[in-house]
């Protein structure tokens, strides 16, 4: 058998132009991707924000903080042993995120203050041409891309429900994802609309310092234990001896860590309709607000009567305090119409006000700006309510060649129902039956296979696995009975 040396190519590959929409987590792990994992990428990172950091920049509304623990919410390849709590402030994480990009040094792929027009795709050129604007001088600049990756997140783009009478009211309206820096709340009359995670974090800050506040939501909520809790405590403050603990000793911090991440994951259970687990999450769910609400009419508004889960739950044990202080109230009911100094809900209740806070949401899935695909397919007209509105393993569409979404839509969007390692078993291989193949050269099949030769058939101890020594035994290459070995695999073939 002999083997012919492979005859290195004169063509040297011209770098591959990537260009990301968005400077948040998603943008910030692409980053990392491509720095230690990819080469010959000419990486380019755009933001409409002056900052990075996403949503995490954006979202600083009095109470804001993540509601899962803080060792768990931080990337595999920058863990930070100093989180100050369990539940961190937003502000926090935002510092976290731009140490960590200036650590690895990111932030030469990133272009902030400069927000994405439009981006289509060219058929003629197999490349996106992307039009971007400075947002400080209005000058616009055109980029051609071979990838585009839009990593805009979803919880930026605010929802504020149309009322009628909104021109009318005197006083100052906020969403929470866009709360002023200087908003003055002390001693005023404050209405907050909604009842998800934001809602309950900012009625539970604001209440202290407001005069009066009530919250309005059309349906009741799941409100869980702090399950992360040695006490159940609404919140953990580490100690400087703790978090030096784990700084010092990576092997205790790993420790901390894994089992942290063994709670957090064995919660999912808690999920599957019909299951044991199931049962006792809504059973201890709804133990923890009887035991928290002494109430009966509030108790009767805010208990869900469908199972945990069925609804993005939030650990809030301050908000169900602080609905029950003087100066509290919650008000199951929708609003029909604004006024001069107050609203009017559907019920006929008028209720005077200084301050409305929308804790409303967002449009987790309506594209930013125009995104144009093959034969002039607006992606917005895909991802519309009455369009397909799928996406192939969560990160690209039909139609849209090269495109990469990082929080893609379609039905693939769930709580994945088992472990980390599960998803990436899962995941890991490609499902080439998904795949329409075009050969180039179709006489020529197999052209792409090259030679057949490759430096790992020459490296004894990656030698393929199917040809493995007898136990106990070191065989030589040389002495191996390929005639045999090779029969056999031919007939496995």
């Amino acid at each position: 058998m002999t083997f012919t040396d492979i005859v290195p190519s004169a063509f040297v590959p011209r770098p591959l132009k990537v260009v990301v929409v968005g400077a948040g987590v998603s943008g910030i792990q692409f980053a990392h991707d491509v720095k230690t994992s990819l080469e010959g990428v000419d990486l380019q990172i755009f933001d409409r924000n002056p900052c990075l950091g996403g949503t995490w920049y954006l979202n600083n509304y009095p109470g804001c903080t993540c509601d899962v623990p803080s060792h768990t919410y931080q990337f595999s390849w920058a863990p930070n042993p100093l989180w100050s709590s369990l539940y961190p402030p937003a502000r926090e994480i935002h510092q976290y995120l731009e140490d960590v990009v200036d650590k690895h040094n990111l932030r030469r792929f990133m272009s902030l203050n400069t927000e994405c027009v439009s981006a289509t795709w060219d058929e003629n050129f197999s490349k996106w041409e992307i039009v971007t604007r400075n947002v400080l001088s209005a000058d616009e600049n055109t980029i051609w891309a071979d990838v585009f990756v839009y990593a805009v997140g979803r919880l930026n783009n605010y929802k504020i429900p149309h009322i009628p009478g909104q021109d009318k009211f005197q006083g100052e309206q906020v969403h929470t994802a866009n709360w002023p820096t200087k908003m003055r709340v002390k001693g005023k009359r404050v209405v907050v609309i909604g009842n998800g995670a934001s809602s309950v974090q900012c009625t539970a800050a604001l209440q202290p310092v407001a005069s009066e506040i009530i919250n309005i939501a059309r349906g009741p909520t799941w409100i869980v234990p702090h399950i992360f809790s040695e006490d159940g405590a609404v919140q953990r403050l580490y100690s400087s001896e703790h978090k030096n603990a784990l700084h010092k000793s990576p092997s205790k911090y790993y420790e901390f860590r894994i089992a942290l991440e063994k709670k957090l994951a064995s919660g999912f259970t808690g999920l599957w309709k019909g299951t044991k687990s199931q049962a006792q999450f809504s059973s201890l769910s709804e133990s923890f607000m009887k035991s928290k609400i002494t109430d009966n009419k509030l108790l009767d508004a805010l208990l869900p009567t469908f199972e945990a889960g069925c609804r993005r739950f939030t650990p809030g044990g301050h908000y169900l305090e602080a609905l029950q202080k003087p100066n509290a109230e919650y008000l199951r009911d929708s609003i029909a119409e604004l006024a001069y100094n107050g609203l009017i809900t559907s019920s006929g209740r008028k209720i005077e006000c200084d301050i409305i806070v929308y804790a409303t949401g967002f449009e987790p899935y309506r594209p930013r700006f125009p995104v144009v695909g093959r034969a002039e397919q607006s992606l917005s007209k895909a991802w519309d309510p009455e369009g397909p509105c799928e996406s192939y393993m969560a990160a690209m569409v039909a139609g849209f060649p090269n495109f990469f979404d990082k929080n893609s839509r379609g039905k693939v969007i769930v709580p994945w129902p088992g472990t980390v390692l599960h998803y990436y078993a899962a995941t890991e291989i490609v499902r080439w039956e998904d795949f329409d193949l075009e050969y180039e050269n179709p006489a020529e099949k197999y052209a792409s296979f090259g030679n057949g030769v490759t430096t790992d058939g020459f490296v004894p101890e990656q030698f393929p696995w199917v040809i493995p020594p007898f136990e106990g035994q070191h065989l030589e290459l040389s002495e191996y009975d390929w005639g045999s070995r090779l029969s056999w695999l031919n007939g496995k073939i």
